[in-house]
């Protein structure tokens, strides 16, 4: 199995998961309050792809210490989330969206990624603390 068809099979699910069930909740009237929720959880499953991403390609770009795995998978999904948000806003300006209403909650989104993304890096380090060695 190449390292790219691994890494979709075991972890390109979770943001899949997460775009098709926010495509659902925007045509619901709770899109507003599912926001957090939404963001959170795409901090979640960004920062889980990125995690076995970084192990998977390691034969291209390296085997990491334990702590830049960490490191870079925040970053990589605090990017992301970034990222989302200039889309956002991209949308608004061009297209007459009106996906951002304040900075506050634009804000709050990028609260809501990092933490999902730190919540998934503090599970992966519990598992591993707690892991029996092979």
């Amino acid at each position: 199995m190449t390292p790219l068809f691994s890494l979709f099979v075991r972890a390109g699910w979770a943001p899949l998961a997460v775009l098709i069930f926010h495509q659902i909740i925007l045509r619901t009237p709770y899109r507003q309050q599912l926001d957090f929720v939404m963001h959170y959880s795409g901090g979640v499953a960004i920062a889980f792809f990125f995690w076995h991403a970084l192990n998977c390609l390691a034969s291209w770009f390296g085997q990491l210490t334990p702590f830049a795995r960490h490191l870079f998978t925040f970053a990589l999904a605090c990017t992301l989330g970034l990222f989302w948000e200039f889309a956002e806003l991209f949308s608004d300006v061009f297209y007459g969206t009106h996906i951002q209403h304040s900075v506050h909650e634009t804000m709050r989104d990028l609260v809501a990624d990092a933490t999902g993304a730190l919540t998934t890096l503090a599970g992966v380090f519990v598992v591993h603390c707690f892991r029996k060695p092979n």
